[in-house]
């Protein structure tokens, strides 16, 4: 069972932004070209990647994803192109699980995360943020992968 904490929070600064539906199999794509696009312009990643699924649309093809892509930066830029600069991103009273092993299975710390939101008599008022704790080299197993999950909640009692 997945531990679930209530009231937590997610606080980026000098945050770079993608939002944008991109077909599944080119996510990896778009982040590495996210990765050229601040090296060219001379701006260090600050911090783990965060993303935000909004939508998944079927098509013959496969599956195009409307994604946010939220990247910590070291200072302030003018952001160029499909990219935003938010100076500050900050979640609160967030409902919190941490994921642990294959990506495969991050859909099921989701359901918890709903269950448990549901069984608490809470309502959701975000997309789930997936924060990528750590970054898996060439040679660690996928079961290594560390994802935190924030969905925000009402605050309000009704």
């Amino acid at each position: 069972m997945v531990k679930i904490a209530v009231g937590q929070e997610l606080k980026l600064d000098n945050v770079l932004s993608l939002r944008a539906k991109i077909k599944q199999e080119d996510i990896q794509l778009t982040l590495k070209q996210i990765g050229q696009y601040l090296e060219r312009v001379n701006i260090q990643k600050q911090g783990p990647i965060v993303t935000a699924t909004f939508g998944v649309e079927q098509i013959s093809t496969g599956n195009i994803v409307d994604i946010e892509i939220l990247i910590p930066t070291d200072k302030r830029f003018q952001p160029e192109g499909p990219y935003t600069f938010k100076e500050k991103f900050h979640l609160v009273n967030a409902v919190y699980a941490r994921h642990t092993g294959n990506p495969a299975s991050l859909e099921n710390t989701y359901r918890d995360a709903m269950s448990f939101i549901t069984s608490n008599d809470l309502q959701p008022i975000t997309a789930g943020y997936s924060v990528n704790v750590n970054e898996l080299s060439p040679s660690q197993s996928p079961e290594d992968l560390i994802i935190d999950i924030f969905i925000g909640i009402n605050p309000s009692i009704l």
